[in-house]
């Protein structure tokens, strides 16, 4: 695996901390990127051509912070603890949202949601298409200087486990 360059990381964090969208290497696949707020996700919904009420995975790179959007219970923290990438799906301490996190282990990634907080990761796609994974492709989805690209990644989502229903989505 190629991790992002201390530059690019260091760039990455500016863009983020000033509320831009990038597209970042994540654990498994390319995501769509912001900090987390209300008006992010509803930009990246619009990019996606989304409904815009649309939830998005957050990405988070301590248990510290998971436990600002999910419930920590010993099986989400089993999950978020697991080798490959799982996605929680999970209710907030007041149970009145379900919100889908996942820890990450990719180093760069790390350094950056250390310096941003939690940030936004969605499969960079239009709705309903299969997910990019090109920089060409990239390139045409979002034209700006916000493309971090550190090669070839597996090709697979994370695994999406939902203790709401205790269902595995993937």
């Amino acid at each position: 695996m190629k991790y992002m360059t201390n530059l690019e990381t260091k760039r990455a964090i500016e863009l983020i901390n000033n509320n831009e969208i990038v597209i970042l290497p994540t654990d498994t696949i390319y995501g769509i990127s912001a900090k987390v707020s209300e008006e992010n996700r509803l930009k990246i919904n619009r990019l996606k051509e989304s409904e815009l009420d649309k939830p998005l995975i957050i990405l988070v790179s301590s248990l510290e912070q998971a436990e600002k959007f999910i419930e920590l219970s010993d099986k989400a923290i089993e999950f978020l603890n697991k080798t490959y990438p799982t996605t929680v799906i999970e209710y907030n301490k007041e149970k009145t949202k379900k919100n889908a996190v996942r820890l990450v282990k990719r180093e760069d990634l790390v350094e950056v949601i250390n310096q941003t907080g939690p940030i936004f990761s969605t499969s960079v796609n239009k709705t309903g298409q299969n997910f990019l994974s090109s920089l060409d492709e990239f390139k045409k989805f979002l034209n700006q200087d916000g493309i971090f690209w550190s090669g070839e990644l597996s090709k697979n989502p994370s695994n999406i486990v939902d203790l709401t229903t205790n269902e595995k989505k993937r």
